[in-house]
C-alpha cells in the first residue's frame, strides 16, 4: 500500500500545483514544501488519533462523506487554485480542536512561516488527505474499525518516512502535561 502522504506529496509537486498554493497562501515554494512535508503527517497522525474513539472516528467518517463527491483530488489544479480552504477550515477546527494552535506553532517554527500561513496551509491540506482516505478505501462503505486501522498503518508510515514531523510530534507530546483530548490520545499511540 503507497503512503497517502507520498503520494499526495507527488500530486502537489507536478505542474504548478506547489506554485499556485504557495501563491495562495503568500509564502515561497521551498518554505510551503518544507511545511506540507511535517504537515501532512501531524495531520495524519491527528485524524488517526481522533478516529480511535467511536464519536471521533464517526465525525470522521461524516467528514469523508462529505468531501466523497465533491474529491479535491479529482481536480487538484482547480480545488488549490480556487478557494478550497473555507471547507478546510472548519473540518481542522473539528478535528483537531485545541490540537491546532500548537500544532502551527510547531510547523511555523521549524519553516519560518507565520502561524497564520501554516493554518491556512493545513486548512488548504486537510480536504486532500480526506479526499486521499475516501480514495484508498476504494469508494467501499468504511466502519469505524477499518477506519481506524487504516489511518493507523497511514499515520506510522507518514511519521516513518518523515523525521521532522515525528520530531515535531514528540516535541508536542512533552510540552502536553496531563495529555487530554488528541494530544494525549497521540501520546497513548506513541506508546504502543
Amino acid at each position: 500500500m503507497d503512503s497517502i502522504v507520498e503520494g499526495l506529496m507527488k500530486q502537489m509537486m507536478s505542474g504548478d500545483n506547489l506554485s499556485v498554493m504557495s501563491n495562495n497562501i503568500g509564502a515561497d515554494e521551498k518554505s510551503t514544501k518544507s511545511a506540507l512535508e511535517m504537515g501532512l503527517p501531524l495531520l495524519l497522525e491527528a485524524i488517526s488519533a481522533k478516529a480511535s474513539k467511536p464519536e471521533g472516528a464517526n465525525a470522521i467518517i461524516s467528514s469523508l462523506a462529505q468531501v466523497g463527491s465533491n474529491n479535491p483530488l479529482d481536480s487538484m489544479a482547480s480545488y488549490i487554485g480556487g478557494s478550497g480552504s473555507s471547507q478546510g477550515t472548519d473540518m481542522l477546527n473539528s478535528i483537531l480542536g485545541s490540537s491546532l494552535q500548537p500544532i502551527q506553532q510547531a510547523i511555523s517554527k521549524k519553516t519560518g512561516l507565520p502561524t497564520g500561513v501554516v493554518g491556512q496551509l493545513l486548512s488548504m491540506a486537510l480536504p486532500l488527505v480526506l479526499g486521499s482516505l475516501t480514495k484508498s478505501s476504494s469508494g467501499q462503505s468504511m466502519g469505524t474499525n477499518d477506519l481506524s486501522k487504516l489511518l493507523g498503518e497511514q499515520s506510522k508510515m507518514a511519521m516513518s518516512a518523515s523525521p521532522d514531523a515525528a520530531g515535531v510530534m514528540k516535541e508536542l507530546l512533552a510540552s502536553q502535561e496531563g495529555g487530554s483530548g488528541i494530544m494525549g490520545l497521540i501520546k497513548k499511540m506513541f506508546k504502543s
